[in-house]
């Protein structure tokens, strides 16, 4: 269980650092705010979704990292309103060349993280299955033995 909440926390403050610094220093995009803070969140929600628990690469978890990601853009777009809503706080100092007094939720450099954080948390603590052991084919059922003959069957 420990090992799940550490996994969830590291994969959702590197994503969420990721997604963030792609949105900050890599489109140069320092003030999202409005409908394109939820599309940033919605995008990191998704990525989160995508690549937390169980990877998309494994044998036949695609379908599941799809609706993970599917589920992670509603999550996100949720998360992303109640930290506008309830946690209005502006940003009274410079984040990397964002301007002065801004609202936190604005800058895609810390309003990624916290909502990665959370969902690659919770997509960890719910994935409960073992992965499979690469190379291991799962067993084959048992035939059933034939009937003798002139027995009746059952």
């Amino acid at each position: 269980m420990q090992k799940r909440i550490l996994f969830g926390l590291v994969k959702g403050l590197a994503l969420g650092l990721l997604v963030g610094s792609f949105f900050h220093f890599g489109l140069g995009w320092r003030v999202a705010p409005d409908l394109l803070g939820y599309l940033i969140a919605m995008g990191t929600g998704a990525t989160a979704g995508i690549l937390a628990g169980r990877p998309p690469w494994l044998h036949e978890a695609w379908l599941e990292s799809l609706l993970k990601g599917v589920f992670g853009l509603g999550v996100s777009a949720g998360l992303y309103w109640a930290a506008v809503r309830f946690i209005p706080a502006q940003v009274s100092f410079s984040v990397f060349g964002s301007p002065e007094n801004t609202a936190w939720t604005s800058l895609p450099l810390l309003v990624a993280p916290p909502i990665a954080i959370l969902f690659a948390l919770v997509v960890e603590l719910d994935n409960n299955a073992p992965a499979p052991k690469p190379g291991v084919k799962p067993a084959a059922p048992k035939p059933k033995p034939a009937a003798a003959a002139g027995a009746s069957p059952p």
